[in-house]
């Protein structure tokens, strides 16, 4: 932050304004055994609850509380389930800590305590306290690439150093105790107070309805990544030709336009022949003793062609008598 202070104080002073204690890693309370701090659970849950805030109030809690107990049932079934001894995330980062411990070296030291270096880093790590200089094994509970080394220099498995956070009876015991289900709304209890009365009738709000989506933030865009902004966009009006309104608000009169538009997409194969106007007559007029010329010579064309056969089966014949020539000669 000090670095960041120096080269850019703007940005530090709004970077202060977002809070940094709830998101910043630097920031993270030791023990909470949890390194990411995202908005996917939130993203989550506001996707699921869509359909949901289209109802009435009662009818959305009732949505919520029916979709949050079936997750809970599903979750625990999943840890029920499951044979092996962590969650599968775990096992897969435990794989990935064992794999990076081959490009660490480890020193011993006294009381426990050792020191590995990696990409010419030295970090101190104490098997006693189950601390490491990079904080990772304090903060997630799952020893990082330095303390798998030093405990694979041991001949010690990595495993016996998780924490119990990540075993399958912590996980079954998270959601032993679901959310129970609830009477319909007819089975309910009737009390001697008058009933909630729906809201005043009111005029929806103009043009295209909302999708119920959660309001973005001040510094989130308001359309996604791969859609075009209309921001600083010209519009043109269809009815007058003048920037900066459209069809619906014009109160100038209607342009006619000069030239008739050409209608979009490719012109079909089998579209009906448009009848021929004045100059296209006259340009196929003056085309016309071109055209005869050539159609004489079209009718002289097979004249020629039995001429050129005929000259062809004569010296097809002479070739043909003349390998008896020498036959000729000796017999007179």
């Amino acid at each position: 932050m000090a670095e960041l202070k120096a080269y850019n104080p703007q940005a530090y002073a709004s970077l202060q304004l977002t809070n940094p204690l709830t998101w910043s890693r630097a920031f993270f309370r030791i023990g909470t055994l949890y390194n990411d701090n995202l908005n996917n659970l939130s993203e989550s849950f506001n996707r699921t609850i869509r359909q949901a805030k289209k109802k009435p109030l009662l009818d959305m809690l009732e949505d919520i509380r029916r979709q949050c107990m079936v997750r809970n049932a599903k979750c625990f079934v999943i840890a029920d389930r499951m044979k092996t001894w962590f969650t599968k995330r775990a096992h897969a980062e435990i794989e990935k800590m064992i794999v990076g411990a081959g490009a660490c070296q480890r020193y011993m030291a006294r009381h426990n305590i050792h020191e590995v270096y990696q990409n010419g880093v030295g970090y101190s790590v104490d098997m006693n306290e189950r601390t490491c200089g990079c904080k990772k094994w304090q903060m997630v509970g799952i020893p990082c690439v330095h303390d798998a080394c030093v405990i694979l220099g041991k001949r010690e498995k990595v495993e016996d150093y998780v924490n119990a956070c990540y075993t399958r009876i912590r996980w079954k015991e998270t959601y032993m105790d679901g959310i129970r289900p609830v009477q319909g709304m007819k089975l309910w209890p009737r009390l001697n107070r008058l009933t909630v009365l729906p809201p005043p009738w009111r005029r929806g709000n103009p043009g295209r309805p909302s999708n119920y989506a959660r309001r973005k933030g001040r510094n989130e865009s308001s359309s996604s990544s791969n859609k075009m902004s209309r921001e600083k966009r010209v519009m043109t009006c269809s009815n007058c030709f003048q920037q900066g309104h459209n069809k619906h608000g014009c109160k100038n009169p209607t342009v006619v336009a000069s030239a008739p538009k050409r209608p979009r997409g490719r012109p079909r194969k089998n579209q009906e022949p448009q009848e021929p106007t004045v100059g296209s007559q006259a340009r196929q007029g003056s085309q016309g003793p071109a055209v005869g010329s050539q159609a004489q010579k079209g009718s002289q064309g097979p004249a020629v062609g039995s001429h050129g056969e005929a000259g062809g089966s004569q010296r097809q014949e002479e070739q043909g008598l003349g390998r008896f020539a020498s036959w000729f000669q000796c017999s007179s």
